[in-house]
This record gives structure tokens, sequence and C-alpha cells, in this order.
């Protein structure tokens, strides 16, 4: 799970990023601060992976903000930047200060959370190409699971989409679900192995109970009736499989 931090003048920029990271399963808000030495502080204690920071005020100085960070941090956090300005020498100054990224306001949510994720995945090592990856898995994930109506504030639907992103480059991970993919899960949401297998068995459970059955019946006709509900290894494997061959 990648945590995100907000660097503000406002508390109004820092609400309207958490409402936009509430809902993510991968992404959590970890705080805001409105100082530089607060600031300084908090990505000390917190270890955010991204900071967003806001450079539109008056009385604000951001870009002190970014070379102060970029001088203590010089490649981690990631730092993206929110400003008014677009012109190119608001962009080259940013960037030449130490900014991953320039985004001009407004800003919609569903282009914040992309970006967020990207940004975080390259300065964590994957490349752009693989970044985008990971979106197009995780968002197929999103549209099946709200297909068959598995409820998204189980933690068992947050786990079962980084499921879908690390078994669908990888499907060897099908045949090691308790062993290796449990613990890379549990690893990413700062959990237990056991706790994460027990949240995904409840999330299917309460699918086949309460979902949508007509999806459920035509994306997993091979379930045995007798038996009920698939298996979590099961279920995982056959998600993935269907996602793999809707992004072939």
């Amino acid at each position: 799970m990648f945590r995100v931090m907000v660097v503000a003048p406002q508390t109004q920029c820092c609400e309207w990023v958490a409402e936009c990271l509430r809902e993510q399963p991968d992404l959590a808000y970890v705080g805001c601060e409105t100082s530089l030495g607060d600031a300084l502080s908090a990505v000390t204690v917190l270890k955010p992976h991204v900071v967003l920071l806001d450079l539109d005020s008056a009385d604000w100085s951001g870009r002190a903000v970014l070379h102060e960070f970029r001088k203590q941090w010089p490649k981690q956090p990631a730092v993206i930047v929110l400003s008014h300005l677009g012109d190119d020498d608001a962009v080259g100054e940013a960037n030449h200060l130490g900014a991953d990224y320039y985004m001009v306001k407004p800003v919609r949510s569903d282009v914040l959370v992309r970006r967020i994720r990207q940004i975080a995945a390259m300065a964590n090592g994957a490349s752009f190409s693989a970044a985008n990856a990971v979106d197009s898995i995780r968002d197929k994930a999103v549209e099946y699971f709200q297909r068959i109506g598995m409820p998204s504030h189980l933690k068992g639907y947050r786990y079962l989409i980084e499921a879908m992103v690390l078994v669908v480059p990888d499907h060897s991970l099908t045949s090691q679900v308790t062993k290796k993919l449990y613990p890379l899960i549990a690893e990413r949401f700062e959990t237990t192995p056991i706790r994460v297998e027990r949240a995904i068995r409840n999330a299917i459970e309460i699918t086949w109970e309460r979902g949508d059955i007509t999806q459920v019946n035509q994306l997993f006709s091979y379930v045995d009736e007798n038996r009920g509900k698939p298996t979590n290894s099961a279920f995982i494997a056959g998600m993935a499989d269907i996602i793999s061959l809707d992004l072939s």
C-alpha cells in the first residue's frame, strides 16, 4: 500500500485529497501539514511514498518547501506538485527543484488517483509502462467485482484487487496462494497472511450470498453447485484468467 501525505497552505486541499483516496484500496491518506517545519517532521515519521504539494497561496512559499524536501530527501518520497499556474516557467522551475510530476488545477479526482499510483510505482522501481499495466489490471478487477456485487467496503475486496495485480502478471502465484500470495498482500497492507485469507474468504462468501447471482454464474460457471462458493484460490485463479483474457 502506498502512503500519501499532503502539504498545503490550507486544509481544503487536504480534505479533497482525503476524500479522493477514501475508497482506494492501495492508497492510504496519512495526513496533512500546513507548515514547512511540521511537514519535514511528518515525512520523517510517516514515511510517505508520495507527497502532494500545493504551491498556490500568496503567503505560502511552496517552492521553498520543495527545495527543502529535495535537500533532505533527494529521491524519495516522490513529490507531485499541484498549482493553478501552467506556464512553462512555472513547470520548469518546479521540475528543476525536484518535482516528480506537475498537475495544473483543477484536477479531476480520478486523474489524481491514477497519477499518484503511477508516480508511486515508478518511485518504487516500476517503469511507466508497468505502472500503466497495473492500473489496467486494477480497473478491470474493480469492474468485475462491481458486476458480481462484491461490497467495496470489505477488506477482502481490497485484498482481492491486490491479488489480481500480483497474479495476472504471474500466474504461478495461483499455486502458491498460502506460501507466497497471502504474505505478499499482507506485507503491502501491513497485516498478517491469516487475516488476508479470512478477509478474502469472507468477501467471497458475502458475494455468493448477496451478490448478483446471474453475473456470478456467468463468470464462475465451472463452480460445482453442490459445493457452493469457490475456494479462495479457485476464485483468484478464475478471476485472474478472466482479466488476463480481457487485457490480452
